[in-house]
């Protein structure tokens, strides 16, 4: 049986690093042309230089703020292969910080980034799936895009927005064969734990990889892993004063790591 991935055309924002990089090399593994897109250019001379074994492998330097740019990174795809059939929109910041110390300019930068870069991605591939009548958009958003974890209001917020987008997307474009999937993860052991240890129940960037592609494989609307996270979710979710506790919980555990300058995922 052929992989669903052979011979697809992939676009990956974010994709020379972290989770990003690591879906871009897994969708290379089995068959299809990846287009790895991050910044800075050096980062992106870097993640072709470890990819160089792998002939479909193609690199952009693209800011995701920059809606030209990505357009223009959508029609180049396109007018070279003909088609997009996945669109990962995968670059994001993480922010988890204490609320009165976030100014707008803080707001900004990360809205603009894990917000407005998805929506730009999704605006700029859905018209080139509408016309195919087939395509898959993938968002990543995160489990603070599901539930809101305190000391990350700014995240949350931005995350939200994209699980809800892509929700409603979902749902109203599955009749044209467009499919989208929200990528739901807790703690992955990448670049955005910026210089502090990951958490010990932190997973690799290649187990989140193969996870998020079985989910997408499978047409998944949400994908939410580690296993022990998705379970948290579920109990949560079914149970408010459980939620509370676990909530309360960690606003504690963060506000005496602000205190004493201790770890605060």
């Amino acid at each position: 049986m052929a992989d669903v991935f052979a011979g697809k055309i992939c676009i990956v924002t974010g994709g020379t690093s972290g989770i990003g990089f690591a879906v871009s090399e897994a969708l290379l593994k089995r068959g299809a042309t990846v287009y790895a897109v991050g910044i800075p250019a050096e980062g992106v001379k870097a993640a072709a230089k470890k990819m160089a074994g792998y002939p479909r492998a193609r690199f952009a330097a693209v800011d995701v703020t920059d809606y030209e740019a990505v357009q223009k990174l959508v029609d180049d795809v396109v007018a070279e292969c003909g088609r997009l059939d996945y669109m990962f929109n995968n670059a994001g910041i993480g922010a988890t910080v204490q609320f009165e110390k976030v100014t707008l300019d803080f707001w900004k930068k990360v809205v603009d980034i894990n917000l407005w870069g998805v929506i730009h991605g999704v605006h700029a591939a859905f018209p080139v799936m509408a016309k195919q009548g087939s395509g898959h958009i993938v968002n990543t958003s995160s489990v603070a895009g599901i539930l809101a974890p305190p000391y990350q209001a700014v995240y949350s917020a931005t995350k939200f927005a994209v699980t809800g987008l892509t929700e409603a997307l979902r749902y109203e474009h599955e009749y044209r064969g467009i499919a989208f999937s929200t990528i739901c993860p807790g703690n992955v052991a990448t670049e955005i734990f910026d210089g502090i240890e990951p958490p010990p129940d932190a997973i690799s960037p290649a187990e989140a990889a193969g996870i998020i592609l079985a989910g997408v494989e499978r047409k998944e609307g949400l994908i939410i892993f580690p296993e022990h996270i998705k379970q948290l979710y579920l109990a949560v979710k079914a149970d408010q004063e459980k939620m509370d506790a676990v909530m309360r919980d960690m606003a504690e555990t963060r506000r005496k790591a602000y205190e004493t300058g201790g770890k605060y995922y």
